[in-house]
């Protein structure tokens, strides 16, 4: 598959057209072009809409607190790493008004299990792509196969590397809410208790990660989720994977440890920093790896029982709840039916 400067871009967060017109559809604002140096810098962060408890259709309060220093940072971008609201359709007009009006960065977002309440279209959409300075930014939907990519997405990703006019990425970033590269690693999988995760495993072991291998041989690869529980001692983890493989999560929950990840790119390499929201001392992004969050541990949410009504609601609209008690009264008939048999 050849790279072509037109592009489909993921409908939740960008609009269709060329990489030349990479607009948020939240704000309404372009992607600027890197700098005569080759530096841009990106701005990222999730779960904006803050604790599970939140109920007022409104963005986390140290979001909205740091409006100002967020403008004043020029980012080139700003990615949300999903989980943008709490409900699409309803909170939008809130968020319009006290976040996409206020916001001085182009907004793009990898939709989280949240954000698919129909806030903007079509929510089938699997991948989208922007092209910033020599570097490729894909953004996922890991909620439209339950965690898994399809063939299509994977030819994308591997399209990296294929590109036309004598263009080759020097890094690829690429986001999505959940981190599938955590599910079936035993050295991830227990340190992200509460996420949203696949029932029967994704196909990120077998099929995506031999495209990273490909696509490392020639440019650093930073896969970038957001998907982090009530436990979770930071909102940010940074790991070394492999060479030039890095796992990393950012998101916020509207507590003190709330803070969000800069990249600052230059052409021959990144510097990461964070900014906290509270105003908390941070260590460098590279501390938070896996070792740090083992000794750190962190508390769980508990159950929420004032969101009993949303979990029940989610669960009956949810298709495969409807095949799972088809299938259940299935199997208790034939079982019924074979006893009185014998």
């Amino acid at each position: 598959m050849l790279f072509r400067g037109t592009i489909l871009m993921l409908v939740s967060s960008l609009g269709n057209g060329p990489a030349s017109a990479q607009r948020s559809l939240y704000n309404g604002l372009h992607v600027q072009p890197a700098d005569s140096t080759g530096h841009y810098r990106i701005l990222i962060g999730g779960h904006f809409h803050g604790e599970s408890t939140n109920r007022s259709g409104f963005p986390a309060s140290t979001l909205l607190a740091n409006l100002d220093t967020i403008n004043s940072l020029g980012a080139h971008l700003f990615i949300s790493t999903g989980d943008l609201f709490m409900n699409g359709v309803k909170d939008r007009p809130r968020y319009t008004r006290s976040l996409f009006s206020k916001l001085r960065v182009p907004l793009f977002n990898a939709p989280g299990n949240h954000d698919l309440d129909g806030a903007v279209g079509d929510e089938t959409a699997e991948i989208g792509q922007l092209r910033q300075g020599q570097d490729l930014i894909f953004i996922l939907n890991t909620e439209a196969h339950g965690g898994s990519l399809s063939r299509k997405a994977q030819g994308r990703l591997a399209g990296a590397l294929e590109a036309e006019q004598g263009f080759l990425p020097s890094r690829v970033f690429i986001i999505s809410h959940r981190p599938i590269w955590a599910e079936d690693d035993p050295l991830y999988s227990g340190l992200f208790k509460d996420n949203t995760r696949s029932l029967t495993g994704t196909n990120f072991q077998k099929e995506v990660y031999p495209i990273l291998q490909e696509i490392a041989e020639h440019a650093e690869v930073y896969w970038i989720s957001g998907s982090l529980g009530g436990q979770a001692p930071s909102s940010i983890f940074f790991q070394r994977h492999a060479p030039n493989i890095t796992y990393i999560q950012c998101a916020i929950r509207d507590e003190p440890r709330d803070a969000l990840l800069i990249a600052d790119v230059q052409q021959d390499t990144v510097k990461w920093s964070a900014l906290s929201l509270t105003r908390q001392q941070l260590l460098a992004p590279e501390a938070y790896d896996a070792a740090w969050w083992r000794n750190h541990g962190g508390r769980g949410e508990g159950f929420k029982w004032r969101l009993l009504p949303y979990i029940v609601k989610k669960t009956m609209l949810n298709a495969a709840f409807w095949w799972g008690a088809a299938f259940a009264l299935l199997l208790v008939f034939l079982v019924r039916r074979m006893w009185w048999r014998s």
